[in-house]
């Protein structure tokens, strides 16, 4: 069995350091104030905002053949897309072939 010696700790981390404690910052809460309002008060969605990628992802949580995902940088542009998604699926809704017999 090869053994590697392990490297001294070095900065923040060697023994007889005082530990630096770090504040939390909650980092772009407007725009996650905006997604939570809009899953709210938008059944049938969740929507999310992803901090690293400063995006807004919308989820439809509808029963749909394909998963439904939509992203976009602003929450308005978010909205329209999301009005879209569910025209297109009552457009397609609709279209589905009946099973009953004429």
């Amino acid at each position: 069995m090869i053994r590697r010696t392990l490297a001294r700790a070095r900065g923040r981390h060697r023994d007889g350091v005082v530990i630096a404690f770090v504040p939390r910052y909650t980092w772009d809460h407007e725009a996650r104030a905006e997604a939570a309002m809009l899953e709210i008060t938008r059944p049938g969605w969740s929507v999310l905002y992803g901090t690293g990628s400063r995006l807004f992802h919308a989820i439809a949580t509808w029963p749909t053949p394909e998963p439904v995902l939509i992203c976009d940088r602003t929450i308005d542009g978010l909205k329209t897309q999301m009005r879209e998604a569910e025209t297109t699926a009552l457009v397609q809704r609709r279209q589905l072939p009946t099973t009953g017999r004429s």
